[in-house]
């Protein structure tokens, strides 16, 4: 059974209106849905949103948590159906990766804002039953859709030792190396299923958790977690296709969580600059305030890059 998780507390809440300048009949695209906070903020502006998400557990979480709107929602296997053109919100369940395709199958104007949340939500980390969840001894899963075919304790069964440290250090995993070298000689005594057998695994070799610090094996699963669901390829697939959904004037915002995926996004906008497609609005990644980061400490390795479609 699903355990139930509180709403998931997203990062820069509340700044985004001043952000992006959000005003009635603002279009925004949130490309990463999760429990609504950034739709949320953007429709009680007045903006029209339109929201993606593959997990349909997130979609109702969402729309269960924004009762006052009332979306349009859509199936990617099933986009043949005209929209009408005053929507107000509208859900697409589907990779983010076919946006510029679902775009035009829909005939979506361009957008006036574009956010794509690279973390994943408090619900979908510490749910039980998904293989992410430290709490308790589950399958290791890690899939956020079930087409895909390769879990986490795939992954842990066929990589080799070099190749799972190159993987837990995309990361940023400090103990890549050992954690490598010890999961390849334990799954010659027993295969590695479970999120309890790998997360005590993990603590052997970094410390049990103290308090006030994150869970040791945190960067671990993020890493698997990432692989599973093919994100940083994902990344590299979505980003390009982002300037051609901006009006000229759009503001586009990726927020990332580790430094393998801001250089990705850093590299993109620089890229687009040199095309003088993109103009960057901070040279330096914006991190959560101190306001912010007493309300969810969640949001600490939070970082976020903007920029502008040029005219």
């Amino acid at each position: 059974m699903m355990k139930i998780i509180d709403r998931h507390f997203p990062a820069y809440k509340g700044e985004l209106k001043d952000l992006y300048g959000f005003k009635p009949g603002f279009l925004f695209l949130d490309l990463t849905l999760g429990d609504g906070g950034h739709t949320q903020e953007a429709l009680e502006a007045g903006c029209r949103v339109v929201s993606f998400d593959i997990d349909s557990e997130a979609i109702k979480r969402a729309t269960g948590f924004i009762k006052e709107f009332t979306p349009a929602i859509y199936d990617e296997d099933n986009l043949s159906i005209d929209i009408p053109s005053d929507f107000h919100w509208l859900i697409i369940r589907s990779n983010f990766t076919g946006i510029d395709d679902i775009s035009k199958k829909l005939s979506l104007p361009k957008f006036d804002g574009i956010m794509a949340d690279l973390g994943p939500s408090q619900f979908q980390v510490l749910s039980e039953g998904r293989g992410f969840s430290f709490s308790s001894d589950e399958p290791l899963d890690m899939r956020l859709n079930q087409k895909l075919g390769v879990t986490a304790a795939d992954l842990l069964a066929v990589l080799n030792e070099g190749e799972l440290r190159d993987l837990f250090s995309l990361s940023d995993e400090p103990f890549a190396r050992p954690i490598a070298r010890i999961i390849a000689k334990q799954r010659l005594i027993s295969p590695i299923k479970t999120t309890k057998q790998l997360s005590d695994i993990i603590s052997k070799i970094k410390g049990f958790r103290t308090e006030g610090r994150i869970h040791p094996a945190t960067k671990v699963f993020m890493a698997l977690r990432m692989a599973v669901n093919l994100e940083r390829e994902n990344i590299r697939v979505l980003l390009p296709q982002l300037p051609g959904l901006l009006n000229d004037g759009g503001i586009l915002g990726v927020i990332s969580f580790h430094s393998g995926e801001d250089k990705l996004v850093k590299d993109f906008i620089v890229d687009f600059e040199t095309q003088g497609i993109l103009s960057a609005i901070n040279q330096k990644p914006i991190e959560p305030s101190i306001k912010e980061l007493t309300i969810s400490q969640r949001t600490r390795s939070a970082k976020l890059r903007l920029a502008k479609k040029i005219i």
